[in-house]
């Protein structure tokens, strides 16, 4: 076929999956998503069929997608979003907020911590962001301002708490990098652990800061009675026993991180039935949403495995590394290298084409460089993240406008400012002390 082949082959195919990531994360579930997903897909074939012929195009066609849709690692995908779609069905995530809200939303911010602990709880059980954030923005920011906070700050601490669903297992994002990089899923689902517990250490300074130094409003409210907070605590049981589940299950090895996804499931539809808090028009909308949200993402996986074949024919990934092999005796210049790229493309593009992008690039260039490549997930991850609530391009930014339209855009970008240092604040700790994010899965091999 040729180099030029080659390279112009790897140029449609990225244009192909990057359409493809583009649209399915900032439209996922909604009806024009079958429609944007296929659109670039006939022309972009076409031409790649042009290039290497008919029979390239179906061997390889075949091949990627058999691929794509038969892993073994993505088997766990359906599951973990299908168990988001659970919980969100079942009330979980209003049941945490309000758990939360009553237990420390008495003291200054309160309401705001309280959404940041519940957008953790509830990220460790839906594993998606923007859900997160669409969900929270619903049930705390009317909450936040009711009480009297200052817009910015209900705002910011929703579309932040938002991210935090990205890195808490089970985390859609970490499955796929495991699939593309080929590494272990259990490592970095353990691996959160460090990272996790930083990141909503820095949050609640993020709210405490500029409550302190008078530049944002919070009043505080009366606490709570004894009675009232037993009843907030036995609502906290049931996330808490699902995550203790997961994480218990992975960390002693008595559960694959497959069989983990599938223990997961079973647990939060259980507890949904027994509850009764699950309908069966709940469990049916959770069934479709899981199989609309699937679709769409192993449509964008297919995509990558495209874009990975072209990157392979063309040698891009080995230019790359010589261009590279000046400091792959330096891993720290690598890294704050990939840094300045990734906060450039995060002010461009989405997360998940973000990633898609740069990990079949960067991976080859971390290996050489001695790089870690269970932390080299976790950092990418993270800073992708930063991409969600970083303007102009914050997803999580434009769903929270979506869902409270009242609020200006200024006050959002305001808002989100002492969230976004925290995170460069997180991400400049772990490059200086890696064994927060290695320490754990080391253990537990």
């Amino acid at each position: 076929m040729g180099l030029f082949g080659a390279f112009v082959s790897t140029v449609f195919a990225l244009v192909l999956f990057v359409t493809m990531a583009d649209n399915t994360w900032s439209k996922l579930g909604s009806p024009e998503l079958s429609r944007d997903l296929a659109l670039p897909m006939p022309v972009i074939l076409g031409i790649v069929t042009l290039i290497i012929g008919i029979d390239g195009t179906i061997a390889v066609g075949a091949t990627t997608i058999w691929d794509s849709v038969t892993n073994y690692t993505l088997t766990m995908l359906p599951l973990f979003v299908l168990m988001g779609n659970l919980a969100a069905n079942s009330g979980l995530s209003s049941q945490l907020y309000r758990a939360m809200s009553v237990l420390i939303g008495h003291r200054r911010g309160g309401l705001a911590l309280a959404t940041i602990g519940a957008s953790a709880g509830f990220g460790m059980i839906s594993g998606s962001s923007l859900a997160t954030t669409a969900t929270m923005g619903r049930i705390a920011l009317p909450e936040m301002q009711a009480a009297g906070y200052s817009r910015p700050l209900s705002a910011g601490s929703v579309a932040a708490g938002g991210t935090l669903g990205i890195l808490i297992p089970p985390s859609t994002i970490l499955v796929i990098y495991a699939f593309i990089a080929e590494r272990s899923i259990r490592s970095l689902l353990l691996a959160t652990a460090g990272p996790i517990v930083l990141a909503v250490t820095l949050y609640c300074l993020a709210i405490w800061v500029p409550l302190w130094m008078g530049w944002t409003t919070a009043p505080q409210r009366n606490r709570a009675s004894r009675a009232e907070a037993l009843g907030a605590l036995r609502e906290l049981a049931p996330p808490v026993a699902i995550f203790g589940l997961i994480m218990g299950g992975l960390y002693t090895g008595f559960f694959t991180a497959n069989e983990t996804a599938a223990v997961g499931a079973a647990v939060v539809l259980a507890y949904g039935v027994l509850s009764r808090r699950l309908t069966v028009r709940g469990f049916l909308a959770a069934s479709m949403d899981t199989a609309v949200t699937c679709g769409a993402l192993y449509l964008v996986l297919i995509g990558a495995n495209l874009f990975n074949f072209f990157l392979a024919l063309s040698g891009l990934p080995f230019s790359l590394t010589g261009m590279f092999s000046g400091i792959l005796d330096q891993p720290m210049l690598v890294i704050l290298m990939m840094l300045g790229i990734y906060l450039l493309l995060g002010t461009l593009m989405d997360s998940l084409a973000m990633l898609l992008l740069t990990v079949p690039l960067f991976v080859p260039i971390a290996d050489a460089a001695g790089i870690d490549l269970i932390w080299f997930g976790i950092f990418a991850v993270m800073v992708v993240e930063m991409g969600l609530i970083t303007p102009p391009v914050g997803m999580n930014l434009f769903v929270l406008k979506t869902t409270n339209p009242e609020i200006r855009m200024t006050e959002l970008w305001r808002g989100i400012t002492p969230f976004v240092i925290a995170d460069l604040i997180r991400v400049a700790i772990i490059i200086a002390i890696p064994a927060i994010v290695t320490w754990v899965p080391h253990a537990a091999l």
